[in-house]
């Protein structure tokens, strides 16, 4: 039997990600919890007969003042907390807890997870999470963190089993062979998202038990909506610990995350496995592989660690290939206008794994200039657009790896100028410009705004 929610949460947050971010995280501690993207769609919500235990409240909203949000639900006798990018300080603190009436003030970027306990508290709730899936006695834990369907970038390759065997237990099989029943690169097994339990499923090698599944896809969206690019900037803006996973068709990649940096990342096609990576970038030949492979099984060592061994490289080498295997895989979701996503919380990571730590900002921008045409780029950056620098962005300026002329051009985004002046001003090549706007609108840091007057303050980061 469900338990009922813990408590009822009202998100007002413009930002559409970092707000299904906090709703997923809400939702995974027990709680029933809403988003709204406006200070209108907040005040409607407040509709007699409507109870909520709190609300988080965003300070810039797109139309009204996130203060008079907090001045309705303090009239209502709801408790809120305040969040802002771009009201910071002690002063604004003082004034939204002391003045408008907010039971806690956090700056952005924030840990989730505190922002999530002060809600709580807030609301009057324990601030428990609801505890993980049980465990089947006898059942390993770093076995059940293998999954099914997926495959981790380095494969651990269990002694004995036959590569390739389509009659075995679903495991990981070695970066020489083809996933069973695959001729081709191509998706090992469709994954719809009705069937969404079988990512986590996994079957014993001697097929007595069956393992129990492992937390299922939270709260979920389209891609047509959104973007990944945004959805890693949610993840970093919040720093939250968890886990995206994307969506296309049949193909299925998840992306673990700590403190909002990505750590790993593992998917369903077969090419996208860390020897044939290897292969492609020239360090090792097919015959070798094979080898490696072989090895690999006989000592129950993962790919990367058998090739450590058998000297192909080192391991500062290994983990830079890893960081370049996920920035690849992530990149080839960049283009993605179709599929879905969802939220997931962390869990265990196995300690064999190499964990990386790569910074979404710097990935965004590489991103979008290696894998956007030209032609794609003149269509998403149309010469007549003005961009803005955004009030509260995800990142820091001092965060992104700009050269010399991109950092000029950010400077010249003021919203006075067209995409057609900026590139007369630049000396940028046009893609390399266009990539550039490109790269720093889905990061968050420049926006288009509507030609209606608004309440946000126009702010400029120099000339």
């Amino acid at each position: 039997m469900v338990p009922p929610p813990m408590a009822r949460l009202l998100i007002v947050e413009d930002n559409h990600e970092l707000a299904s971010l906090i709703v997923s995280t809400a939702q995974s501690r027990g709680h029933d919890a809403r988003a709204v993207h406006t200070g209108e769609a907040a005040l409607e919500a407040l509709s007699p007969g409507t109870k909520w235990d709190a609300a988080l409240v965003d300070l810039l909203l797109p139309d009204i003042r996130g203060s008079e949000v907090l001045a309705a639900l303090r009239a209502h006798g709801i408790p809120a907390i305040a969040v802002s990018g771009v009201y910071k300080g002690d002063r604004f603190a003082q004034e939204a807890v002391q003045v408008h009436g907010a039971r806690a003030f956090f700056e952005k970027p924030f840990e989730l997870i505190q922002v999530m306990e002060a809600l709580e508290q807030a609301g009057g709730v324990e601030s428990a999470p609801r505890a993980p899936p049980p465990v089947e006695d006898g059942a390993a834990q770093d076995e059940l963190l293998d999954d099914a369907d997926l495959i981790v970038l380095e494969e651990l390759i269990p002694d004995g089993e036959e590569a390739g065997d389509a009659s075995a237990p679903m495991q990981a099989i070695p970066d020489s062979a083809p996933l069973p029943g695959l001729e081709s690169e191509e998706p090992a097994l469709p994954l719809p998202f009705a069937h969404r339990e079988k990512v986590w499923t996994r079957t014993a090698p001697d097929a007595a038990k069956t393992r129990r599944a492992l937390p299922e896809w939270s709260l979920g969206g389209d891609l047509k909506d959104t973007s990944v690019a945004r959805l890693l900037n949610a993840y970093y803006e919040a720093r939250h610990h968890g886990e995206l996973k994307l969506q296309q068709g049949s193909i299925l990649k998840v992306v673990y995350f700590e403190s909002g940096r990505i750590v790993y990342a593992a998917s369903n096609l077969a090419h996208e496995r860390f020897g044939r990576f290897c292969v492609r970038k020239g360090v090792l030949t097919e015959q070798k592989l094979a080898e490696v492979a072989a090895f690999a099984r006989q000592e129950g060592l993962r790919t990367g660690e058998a090739m450590i061994r058998q000297g192909v490289l080192d391991a500062p080498r290994r983990r830079q290939l890893l960081e370049e295997q996920v920035r690849e895989l992530l990149w080839s979701t960049f283009t993605w206008t179709e599929g879905a996503y969802g939220f997931s919380a962390m869990r265990p990571q196995r300690a064999d794994l190499v964990k990386l730590s790569v910074f979404p900002g710097d990935l965004v921008l590489e991103g979008v200039e290696k894998t956007e045409t030209l032609v794609a780029l003149r269509q998403r950056m149309g010469q007549g657009r003005r961009l803005f620098p955004t009030a509260d962005p995800p990142y820091g300026l001092h965060e992104l790896k700009l050269q010399g002329p991109q950092a000029l051009l950010l400077a010249y985004a003021d919203g006075s100028k067209t995409v057609e002046d900026l590139l007369a001003l630049t000396d940028l090549s046009e893609r390399q410009a266009l990539a550039t706007l490109r790269g720093l609108e889905l990061l968050g840091v420049l926006e288009e705004r509507p030609e209606t007057p608004s309440r946000r303050h126009r702010i400029s980061f120099g000339l």
